[in-house]
Order: C-alpha cells, then sequence, then structure tokens
C-alpha cells in the first residue's frame, strides 16, 4: 500500500480550545483503538454532537520507556466551549495553541505508523524545529461514513 501524505508541511496556527479526553499509557498502536472505544463509552450520548467541534488523537513520546511503554495517548474531541461538567472517567484540559507543521493522510489508520516518520523527516528537512508538546492527528471525517481508501487525518507536528 503506497503512502498517500502530503511531503511539504504546511504551517498553521491553532488558537487554545478545549479538549474532553481519556489517556492511556503505552505503545500507540496498541493503545489507540481501546482508547477511542473507552472515550465513546464515556462520552458517547453525553456530549452533544453540535458542541464537538473535532476528533483529535494526541500523543506524546517518551524515549526514555523501552518499546513506547511511556507512551502518552489521549482520544478525544475538542468543543466549542468548556462544559460545565466533564462526563464521568473523561478529563479536560485546555488544548494549548500554537504554530504546528501540517501534513494531510489520505487512507487507511493502519498507514499512521508509515506517515510519522515521513512528516518527521520533511519537518527535519524544511529546517524546523520541533517544540515539545503534544502532536496531534485531527480526524478529518469518519470511518462511520467514509470508506477506509478516503479518510483523511491532519498530522500535526508542535513547532518552534
Amino acid at each position: 500500500m503506497e503512502l498517500n501524505l502530503t511531503t511539504t508541511p504546511e504551517i498553521i496556527f491553532r488558537e487554545p480550545t478545549p479538549l474532553v479526553y481519556l489517556e492511556k499509557v503505552g505503545p500507540f498502536q496498541k493503545t489507540a483503538p481501546g482508547a477511542w472505544q473507552e472515550f465513546w463509552s464515556h462520552a458517547g450520548g453525553v456530549i452533544e454532537k453540535d458542541a464537538m467541534t473535532a476528533m483529535m488523537g494526541l500523543g506524546r513520546v517518551d524515549a526514555s520507556q523501552p518499546s513506547g511503554d511511556g507512551n502518552i495517548y489521549h482520544a478525544g474531541v475538542t468543543l466549542k466551549k468548556a462544559p460545565e461538567q466533564t462526563p464521568s472517567g473523561l478529563q479536560l484540559r485546555t488544548l494549548e495553541g500554537g504554530k504546528y507543521a501540517r501534513f494531510l493522510l489520505t487512507g487507511s489508520y493502519m498507514q499512521l505508523a508509515a506517515a510519522y516518520p515521513a512528516s518527521f523527516a520533511a519537518v527535519a528537512k524544511a529546517g524546523l524545529k520541533l517544540r515539545d508538546d503534544f502532536f496531534i492527528e485531527h480526524y478529518v471525517n469518519s470511518p462511520m461514513d467514509t470508506a477506509e481508501e478516503n479518510l483523511k487525518t491532519e498530522i500535526l507536528l508542535p513547532i518552534a
């Protein structure tokens, strides 16, 4: 399967926004799918669809831990405004704003493992400096109503 990823970083600025999320720690490929299932078991029917602005997966790598055991993953949604009460089992925080290098992946989420090294290489080639923050997967559309080959995921890498 050919990687369908933009190769030139687009520089964008994200405003701070409320994020309701579920946190899991461990290798991303193992923790992310379960985190989403658990997130929706808490958020489904509690967070109104019209209050959500985007579905986001956030990751942070802890290089000191072997095999990604310390990697942090947040499965969640950004909201128009912070809720008065956080749904049980979930956390609320502000997703800080800032500059990001944006790449667009079209196709299966299974390609994310290959898309990240390519994105990091493109950032380095462009001479951009990463800042210490979560990287973001913005799921532009949903597998609930989109064919796998047409899924769109923005990969946002935090830059200084």
